[in-house]
C-alpha cells in the first residue's frame, strides 16, 4: 500500500474527492480559470526530467541500453496502436479515421512510459543486482523521453481539426517552434547567468523561464512538458552548476507536484463506461504483452550479454505521475469529444498498473535475483 502512495495517486484521488466528481470544490469555472496553472505544472515536471538528461551522466551506461530503450518503446507504441486501432473502431465506428489513429497512437505512447519509483523502492529487496536489473532502472529512467517526443509530433502533426490540409508543413513548422525556441531560451539564459550568482538566485530564474517557456507552449496549444523538456535538457548540458541546482530543484519538486496532482484529479472528466471498461482491459493486456514478448528477442540484435527472461517485462507495468502528466498534456492540446474517453481510460489503466505494480516487480526482479544467483 505504501508503494500506491510513492506513485502520487493517492493526491490524484483527492482531486477527483475535491473537483466535479466528488464535492465540487473545485468546480468547472474555477478549473478554466487554474487551467495555466495545470499548464505550468506541467512544464516544471518536463523540466525537471529533462536537467536530469545530462550528456555527463547518460554517456556512463553503454550504448546499447539507449537502443534498446528506443526499440523497447517504438514496439510497445507500435502493437499498443495496432490493438487500440481495432479497438476504437469497434467502439466508436462513428469517429473519422484522423481522430481514431490519433487517439490509437496516443494510447500506444501512454502505455510505453514507466516511472522508477516503484521499481526503486522493491529493489531495496533483492540481494543481487546484475545487468538486467541496471538495465530495467535504466529503462524505465529513460523511457519518458520517448513518450513526450512521441507526444509532441502527436500534438504538432494532428492538431485537429487545424491541420487537416499541408499536415507536413504546418505541423513541421510547430515542432520546429515547440523545439527550437525552448533550446534557444537555455542557452540565452545560460549565458546571461555565467557570472556568478547565488543559487537561490538562479532557483527564481530558472522557475520564471520554466513558467514562460509554459505560457508560450499554452499560447500557441503546443505541450508544455515537451516545450520545457528541451529547455531541461539545453540548460543541464551547457551550465556547470547542475550539481548544485539540482538538490535544490529536488526540494521544489515535492509541493510542486502535489499540488499538480491534485488539480489534474479535479480536471479529469472522469465517466466509467462499458467502452471504458473494454478499452482499459485491452491496453492491460497489450501492455504486457508487448513488454514481456518481444522483449527476450531483441538480444541478439542488440548484443546483449545476458538473456532477457519473459518476466523482464513486468518491471515496466507502473506509469506513475508520468503517465498522468501526459494524459492531461493530450487533454489540454486536443479538447475532443473522444478526449474525456481517452483521460477515463487512461487514468484507471494508470491506477489498475499501480495497483498490480508492485506484485508484478516482485516476480520480475525475484526471476533476476535467481537467475544472478545461478
Amino acid at each position: 500500500m505504501n508503494l500506491v502512495f510513492l506513485s502520487g495517486l493517492i493526491y490524484v484521488a483527492l482531486g477527483l474527492y475535491l473537483g466535479p466528481n466528488g464535492i465540487n470544490v473545485l468546480s468547472p469555472q474555477i478549473l478554466k480559470g487554474l487551467t495555466p496553472l495545470i499548464s505550468l505544472g506541467l512544464g516544471w515536471i518536463g523540466f525537471l526530467f529533462g536537467f536530469q538528461l545530462e550528456y555527463k551522466y547518460l554517456r556512463r551506461f553503454p550504448r546499447k541500453y539507449l537502443r534498446l530503450s528506443f526499440f523497447q518503446s517504438l514496439t510497445v507504441v507500435f502493437l499498443v496502436s495496432l490493438i487500440s486501432i481495432l479497438a476504437l473502431r469497434y467502439l466508436f465506428s462513428a469517429q473519422t479515421n484522423f481522430i481514431i489513429y490519433g487517439l490509437a497512437v496516443a494510447f500506444g505512447l501512454l502505455t510505453s512510459l514507466n516511472s522508477p519509483t516503484l521499481l526503486n523502492a522493491v529493489s531495496l529487496k533483492i540481494s543481487s543486482r546484475g545487468e538486467a536489473f541496471y538495465l530495467a532502472r535504466f529503462l524505465v529512467s529513460i523511457s519518458a523521453f520517448w513518450g513526450i517526443l512521441g507526444l509532441a509530433f502527436l500534438a504538432c502533426f494532428w492538431h485537429y481539426p487545424f491541420l487537416q490540409t499541408r499536415v507536413i508543413f504546418q505541423g513541421s513548422v510547430l515542432f520546429g517552434l515547440a523545439t527550437l525556441l525552448p533550446f534557444l531560451l537555455g542557452f540565452l539564459f545560460h549565458r546571461l547567468t555565467k557570472k556568478k550568482a547565488s543559487d537561490q538566485d538562479l532557483l527564481v530564474y530558472l522557475l520564471g523561464l520554466v513558467f514562460f517557456v509554459s505560457g508560450v507552449a499554452f499560447y500557441f496549444n503546443l505541450p508544455p512538458l515537451y516545450m520545457c523538456l528541451i529547455l531541461g535538457i539545453s540548460y543541464t548540458n551547457l551550465t556547470k552548476t547542475q550539481e548544485r541546482l539540482y538538490p535544490l530543484l529536488l526540494s521544489t519538486e515535492k509541493p510542486l507536484f502535489i499540488l499538480f496532482l491534485i488539480l489534474i484529479g479535479a480536471f479529469f472528466d472522469f465517466r466509467f463506461s462499458p467502452e471504458v471498461g473494454i478499452l482499459v482491459g485491452i491496453l492491460l493486456v497489450g501492455r504486457i504483452a508487448s513488454y514481456s514478448l518481444p522483449l527476450p528477442l531483441l538480444k541478439p540484435l542488440l548484443r546483449l550479454d545476458n538473456s532477457l527472461p519473459i518476466l523482464f517485462g513486468l518491471c515496466f507495468l507502473s506509469s506513475g505521475g508520468v503517465g498522468v502528466a501526459f494524459a492531461v498534456s493530450l487533454k489540454l492540446t486536443h479538447p475532443l469529444p473522444l478526449t474525456d474517453v481517452f483521460l477515463s481510460a487512461a487514468l484507471v489503466l494508470i491506477i489498475v498498473s499501480e495497483v498490480l505494480g508492485p506484485v508484478a516487480l516482485r516476480i520480475s526482479l525475484e526471476k533476476l535475483d535467481s537467475e544472478g544467483a545461478s
